[in-house]
């Protein structure tokens, strides 16, 4: 039972940074992680935002394609970051508050390279 406990939340850390507007300076909506889930051939039920991405996790680790669905994130962190640099360019007023969110979006980019690195043995 408690190989079971560790895998639901195996990526808590991961999905809760990415969820959080103030951590990943991207609001990731339903829509958004349904699209990448159709992508990757998974069905996953419109629920809330969490519960969507937790699923998505797992469902992809079942089926051994971390590495698509992290680049698939990674992708949409870029275009939201393209965005926002677009916004900022566009009105330069905008600058202190764009910035801090490219910056956050790469970090959560950086993490989600990390998480690819991660020993599968562990």
């Amino acid at each position: 039972m408690k190989r079971k406990y560790e895998e639901t939340f195996k990526y808590q850390h991961l999905v809760g940074q990415m969820l959080t507007l103030f951590f990943s300076g991207v609001y990731i909506t339903s829509y958004d992680m349904i699209h990448i889930a159709h992508e990757l051939g998974h069905e996953l039920p419109s629920k809330n935002r969490e519960l969507i991405l937790k699923n998505l996790f797992l469902e992809c680790e079942k089926a051994h394609q971390m590495p698509q669905l992290v680049q698939k994130l990674i992708v949409l962190l870029q275009t939201r970051i393209e965005a926002y640099s677009k916004l900022t360019q566009l009105y330069p007023t905008i600058h202190a508050v764009s910035v801090s969110w490219i910056q956050k979006a790469h970090t959560i980019i950086k993490l989600l390279q990390q998480q690819l690195r991660v020993n599968p043995y562990e």
